[in-house]
């Protein structure tokens, strides 16, 4: 009963009892210290995201920089309206109690902008871009630490959907998965100026300044005619899919004057010896059923072999090279696009090069080419089918509208010609290529070696009136004839498009010619002439590879040639 007696009675009801401290002080302290604790709480935070708008950032004016090079981007502006501000990125989310932590010290750090805009460190333009790598490292590296969680915010791998991807999206994002990669590894410089090509060695962004539109003499063959390109000339791939429905106008070209070839001047390719062969007609055959493969051939622009392999203007170098990863297998579906880029005289890549100095006024980006193959034990046949663009009235290579050359190696003699058929023969220092210095220089190999079979066999149709078929290879320079495969090459104009047939033996013949076996993997590229031009003006395809009745499904860019 005396306990009882001691126990404290509340009768002045709730908010008497809060005010009545000798009976409820601890239930006073509780509520008061909960309210005090949500308002202090509620301050801080309101004060943080006051503080994280992007109009806050701007009152610094050095940060109106980096903000008009994020409203140029997609992240900003959108099909689906979505917009990304400067905290989305730079200060973390406060989704959990760990992020929040992270955020408040992310404020603390950020003291350290505004001593920088009290001390001026950026306060002009040049400035700031002396800075620029430096502080775009610091992003990174953060980044890098919370394995890219600003990122993930908004993307996740287990929601991609990888059929609405590109190719090289789907392969990149695998590879990133298989090696542990985090966001920020392969997405530097989307929202930015790009400056990450200076940790890999390489040079400023030939796309920061706008491209001059009189390129030195050697970049231009006689003949053609400079003119800005119009809006439309790179097409958008809903509609370039089908270049024959509505046609771009011609690349403009003058006559070439009569006179000796020079740096600026490349000469015509002469035309190869006449092969006996050529007048024989090509064995009939029923192509209907042959497989088809649409392969999209692009315009390349001055992009050779050392620019794709270099990661600092490549981001698919590095996959190229150290894990083996064909181009096809990144770019077959999105091929139209490189190149109407490039023949847009847009910059590309990581490095941001234009690789066409010189836009061809009207040229079409890509053509869809049906490519076909078989063989009877005996010979080898290849028919290209295709819809050619709109074609003009001046002509570069007036004996020829068209040509279309094939090149293959012995499977697998050319160093990396299984990744990238006959980009191997292309280099950056060729004639009318970026660093030519000697305006006979042709295609090559490096360290080519035609005793060993580190050649390209080269197959070549011309459709002038009397032109010969080529039958050639390349080593240390391309041969233009002297093969001795039976080659036989036939080419018509059936409608509105053009059908290329080869037939060659299977055998070879001599020197130059590969032998193609069962029992070998052996990897090709071509390229088409459209449209009476020459040189570099032509249209490329990836690199692809064909074996004798030899099933290859796990292999994107593997055709089987099965005999019929």
């Amino acid at each position: 009963m005396a306990d009882e007696a001691k126990k404290p009675e509340c009768t002045e009801g709730f908010f008497r009892c809060l005010l009545n401290p000798p009976k409820c002080s601890m239930l006073r302290m509780i509520v008061v210290g909960v309210l005090g604790g949500i308002i202090i709480w509620g301050g801080l935070n309101t004060g943080m995201e006051w503080t994280n708008r992007s109009e806050f950032c701007m009152s610094c004016h050095e940060m109106t920089i980096p903000f008009e090079e994020l409203k140029k981007t997609v992240h900003y502006k959108n099909r689906s309206g979505t917009t990304v501000q400067c905290a989305d990125c730079h200060v973390a989310s406060s989704k959990t109690p760990t992020d929040y932590i992270f955020k408040s010290f992310q404020k603390i750090v950020a003291a350290r902008d505004v001593i920088g805009h009290i001390k001026g460190t950026l306060e002009t333009p040049e400035k700031y871009e002396e800075h620029r790598l430096i502080m775009a490292q610091r992003v990174w590296e953060r980044m890098k630490e919370r394995d890219s969680k600003e990122c993930r915010n908004c993307h996740d791998f287990k929601t991609m959907d990888p059929e609405k991807q590109k190719d090289r999206s789907v392969v990149k994002h695998e590879g990133a998965l298989q090696d542990g990669k985090t966001c920020i590894d392969c997405h530097k410089g989307i929202a930015h100026k790009p400056v990450h090509h200076l940790l890999e060695g390489g040079q400023p962004p030939a796309g920061a300044a706008p491209a001059s539109t009189s390129p030195p003499p050697a970049q231009v063959p006689v003949g053609l005619k400079v003119e800005a390109a119009p809006a439309q000339a790179a097409a958008p791939a809903s509609t370039a899919a089908t270049p024959a429905a509505a046609p771009a106008p011609a690349m403009a070209v003058a006559a070439a004057p009569a006179k000796p070839a020079t740096k600026s001047t490349p000469k015509a390719e002469e035309p190869a010896a006449a092969v006996p062969a050529a007048a024989s007609t090509i064995t009939a055959l029923d192509w209907s059923k042959v497989p088809s493969r649409q392969i999209k051939v692009f315009y390349p622009g001055q992009a050779g072999l050392e620019w794709v392999m270099n990661k600092a203007d490549h981001s698919s170098a590095a996959d190229i090279i150290e894990k083996k990863r064909a181009c096809a297998k990144c770019h077959e579906g999105d091929a139209n696009e490189v190149g109407a880029a490039i023949v847009a005289g847009k910059p590309v890549g990581v490095s941001k090069t234009v690789m066409e100095p010189n836009p061809p006024a009207g040229k079409v980006g890509f053509i869809p080419v049906s490519f076909q193959t078989t063989h009877d034990d005996n010979k080898i046949y290849f028919r290209f089918e295709w819809v050619p663009p709109q074609n003009g009235d001046k002509k570069m290579d007036p004996k020829n509208e068209v040509k279309l050359t094939m090149m293959f190696d012995g499977g697998g003699t050319v160093e990396g010609s299984e990744l990238n058929g006959c980009w191997a023969t292309c280099h950056v220092d060729l004639r009318t290529m970026k660093e030519a210095k000697d305006d006979k220089k042709t295609k090559y190999i490096k360290d080519a070696d035609l005793a060993g079979g580190k050649f390209m066999d080269l197959i070549q149709f011309r459709s002038g009136k009397g032109q010969n078929p080529v039958d050639g290879w390349v080593d240390s320079e391309r041969h233009m004839d002297g093969g001795k495969s039976g080659l036989k090459a036939e080419g018509k104009k059936d409608g509105n498009k053009w059908i290329v047939t080869f037939e060659r033996a299977l055998a070879g013949g001599g020197k130059g010619d590969h032998v193609i076996t069962g029992d070998k993997v052996y990897n090709f590229g071509f390229a088409l002439h459209e449209d009476y031009t020459n040189a570099r003006f032509h249209y490329v395809s990836l690199g692809y590879q064909f074996g004798l009745d030899k099933p290859n499904p796990g292999v994107k860019n593997y055709i089987d040639v099965q005999k019929q």
